[in-house]
């Protein structure tokens, strides 16, 4: 019987020495349950990055696209991303591509044989939406308070007039709007929080994502 093939990720912040523990020790789980490690991702990264800004993620993403490996080892769900919105958005990639992740702390796995979520998973994933879901709230709160500052000092933080300028123009006279997309806010939310037309939001939102491709 073949070996199913694993891939380990590994994550440590700036602050911390090295993630050689953790590789060592899911290289351990790996050998308990007869799993062929194919890939070792590692990333060090300081704050609550992106998914797109870290490269070790955009790894294990491309990895997984190509089917290298069937399942992701990792110490603890924490491990996956610092921000709770971003951490997320993996687990679900990931799930997309019917790849598990088996999390050590817990010694258990996102998904069971048939490919489904299992409960635990799903009260753990429950959980995560709960904490985004408030992250998202203070998040707003805190663009929405700037806005009313910057607002307060006469600076224009809402659309250009006559915005028919090259694409990447276009885009860099609406930072805001850019990096709430990216930070996962629906094309509504942005219209509401930087009093754009949903029509520039779409707009952005479509060469964002055509561009991060």
């Amino acid at each position: 019987m073949s070996k199913i093939p694993v891939a380990i990720f590994a994550r440590v912040s700036s602050d911390e020495q090295d993630f050689n523990r953790q590789i060592s020790d899911l290289k351990k789980v790996a050998d308990k349950f007869n799993y062929e490690v194919v890939s070792v991702i590692s990333e060090k990264i300081s704050g609550a990055k992106d998914n797109h800004e870290r490269l070790g993620v955009q790894q294990l993403l491309a990895e997984a696209k190509d089917g290298k490996f069937k399942k992701v080892l990792c110490s603890e769900v924490s491990r996956l991303g610092r921000s709770t919105i971003q951490t997320l958005k993996l687990v679900e990639e990931l799930h997309q591509q019917g790849i598990s992740i088996y999390l050590q702390d817990l010694n258990t796995e996102t998904l069971n044989e048939q490919g489904e979520i299992s409960f635990q998973t799903e009260m753990m994933l429950h959980m995560l939406s709960l904490f985004a879901k408030n992250e998202r709230r203070n998040l707003i709160e805190r663009i929405r308070s700037g806005m009313n500052q910057a607002k307060a000092k006469n600076i224009h933080c809402g659309r250009p007039k006559n915005s028919k300028e090259e694409e990447a123009i276009f885009i860099s006279k609406y930072p805001k709007v850019v990096e709430g997309l990216k930070k996962g806010f629906s094309v509504r939310e942005c219209v509401k929080l930087y009093d754009v037309s949903l029509a520039t939001v779409a707009k952005i939102r479509k060469k964002v994502i055509v561009c991060s491709e």
